[in-house]
């Protein structure tokens, strides 16, 4: 499975992060964190790519991955404003979601390996449904979903996906190691 991971991204032409909240500092160190993103920026090294993040944590910004190709439409609990207060501000994100969904135009036709870590059902519509969408409308396309427990993808993506059923930081500690 971890050779298959590396594959699909040898293969690919572009490369799409989708970080859930199973990789947070609610639930991971700050250290172990850091140590992901690292892992993640030699996956896509070489590789024109782009994350999207629902963590607020901000730790994502503190990696050596590029913050010019990472969106965070859940907001920052560095700025205050999140998407679980009354008063969110969504203009924040908007600038770089409109430049995160240009770079998706881009996608098209093209070989893109989307590599979901850790995004559960919390706020389905950013990450996890639109990855389903592009691994079913694009031909080309393949979803890595991993996830403790909501690795699977619907019939429709299935021919075009690996679903694993673990965590997303030991599925990472694995590919850094191998």
């Amino acid at each position: 499975m971890i050779e298959q991971i590396r594959e699909v991204i040898a293969a690919s032409d572009m490369v799409l992060l989708g970080i859930g909240d199973e990789l947070s500092l609610q639930k991971v160190s700050k250290e172990k964190l850091l140590e992901a993103y690292h892992t993640m920026a030699q996956l896509v090294a070489g590789k024109p790519w782009f994350a999207v993040t629902l963590n607020t944590d901000d730790v994502i910004f503190e990696s050596e991955l590029n913050r010019f190709f990472i969106v965070a439409p859940c907001g920052s609990d560095a700025s205050g404003n999140v998407v679980t207060n009354v008063d969110y501000d969504e203009s924040e994100y908007l600038p770089q979601w409109q430049f995160y969904q240009n770079w998706l135009a881009s996608t098209i036709g093209k070989k893109l390996c989307m590599l979901e870590f850790g995004v559960g059902m919390k706020y389905p519509s950013v990450v996890r449904m639109p990855f389903e969408k592009m691994a079913y409308l694009n031909q080309k396309a393949f979803l890595v979903r991993v996830h403790t427990k909501l690795a699977m993808v619907p019939e429709n993506a299935m021919g075009r996906s690996l679903c694993i059923s673990e965590n997303a930081l030991d599925i990472l500690e694995k590919l850094k190691n191998n």
